[in-house]
This record gives structure tokens, sequence and C-alpha cells, in this order.
């Protein structure tokens, strides 16, 4: 999908656009003090390169997060998401994932599933919220041991005039 998302938050407005290399320099910023086993740079450009359905979301053209996804038949894999420490708490993590679902939605894909890590009570609230439920553990998925959840999400047919 390509169109560009503009909305505003109580917060500041943003847009999602698709990630591009532009991007990069500031998605890897992010995911190294996201996450303590992050993606090198060159993980997004190989994924870039094999799917169009990665986003970024932007506040006054600053990065202020992501969203890699792998998108196979019918099925939508959330790969990767995370905003900015300086913007967290102000629902643009929901905006992606709201944005996500609706993309879904159009392109008729049925479900959705992602790993989280077990410890990760903030992201399991966000997709809990979202309708996800637990599906099974990966044990020792991550590379320091931990287990990660195995989500889920049947994604809701669309209800725009004309389809059922």
């Amino acid at each position: 999908m390509t169109d560009t998302v503009k909305s505003t938050l109580p917060t500041p407005e943003y847009e999602i656009k698709p990630l591009t290399a532009d991007h990069l320099h500031e998605v890897v910023k992010i995911e190294k003090a996201s996450f303590s086993d992050p993606w090198p740079e060159s993980a997004f450009r190989n994924l870039m390169i094999q799917t169009r359905n990665n986003w970024a979301i932007l506040i006054g053209g600053d990065v202020a997060g992501y969203l890699v996804t792998q998108w196979v038949l019918d099925e939508i894999h959330i790969l990767n998401l995370a905003v900015s420490e300086r913007f967290r708490r102000r629902g643009l993590a929901a905006a992606l994932m709201s944005f996500l679902i609706k993309s879904g939605q159009k392109k008729k894909s049925r479900d959705m599933y992602l790993e989280v890590r077990a410890s990760n009570d903030a992201a399991r609230a966000l997709y809990a919220k979202f309708g996800f439920s637990p599906l099974g553990m990966r044990k020792s998925y991550y590379a320091d041991g931990e287990d990660a959840m195995v989500l889920h999400k049947r994604i809701p047919r669309s209800r725009e005039k004309g389809e059922e």
C-alpha cells in the first residue's frame, strides 16, 4: 500500500508513509534504543527490497516510529514495531496498528501474527487492545534466551459500502 495517511492526535500531527532508505538512519537509531538485540540496517534494507509493506510514522518530517511487516497470501506477519522514546505514550503505535488493520482489510487479508517478548508488558497490552490472542510460546526465541509469545488476530471484514 502506498497511501499517505494524515491524522491529528491530541498531541502532534503525524503522517504514515512507506518506509524508504531516507528513513533508515532514524529507524536504526530507534531500533537500537528500543531493543536489546536490535536489527542491523542491512535487515531493514533487505526487507524493503523484499516487500513494500513497511511504514514510518512521521512528526514534522522526523521519523517517530516504524512498522515492518511481511504479507504472505492472506496473512500479515508483524516483524517489527517501535516508537522513539521521546514520542511514546502519544498513541503512535496504536495509529500504526490501526493503519495496518485497515490496510489488511483493503487487501482482504484474514489473519495477523506476531511474536513478542513474554516480558514486554507494554507491547502485549497494545496488542491485546487490538484483539490479539495468545496462540502459544516459542521457547528461547530471542538471543538472550527469553521466550516469545505468539499472538494472533483475525482481521475483521471491511464494512465499506458495497462490501460484505
